[in-house]
């Protein structure tokens, strides 16, 4: 009786793992924004790329991954968002202009 019992919960655990490793429906936009310069200096703004993503995550309204740096002012994020929200996301990130004078697509890699 308790060898059943253990292989029940082998099971369970096994699928319960199963279901949690599963893709989620949200999958993501893969994106490049140009941050604008200091206001003051002119000079490319220097910001970690944790304070990049809460700004994009901010103004796309979505949350937001960092992937990586493309230059001194280029970033390359993924705005976690299902398909059908994805473009509204990119609009309004799009436009906040004073904070990313450009933001495109990256059609150079799909994640």
């Amino acid at each position: 009786m308790r060898a059943g019992w253990v292989g029940w919960m082998v099971a369970c655990a096994a699928v319960g793992a199963a279901c949690q490793s599963a893709p989620a429906a949200v999958s993501g936009l893969r994106v490049l924004v140009r941050l604008a310069p200091d206001p003051l200096t002119g000079a490319a703004a220097d910001e970690s790329p944790a304070a990049i993503e809460q700004r994009v995550s901010a103004s796309a309204g979505a949350p937001a991954r960092y992937v990586a740096a493309s230059g001194a002012q280029w970033h390359v994020l993924i705005l976690q968002c299902a398909a059908p929200d994805c473009d509204a996301a990119l609009q309004r990130l799009a436009a906040d202009a004073a904070r990313f004078p450009a933001v495109q697509r990256d059609e150079r890699r799909q994640h």
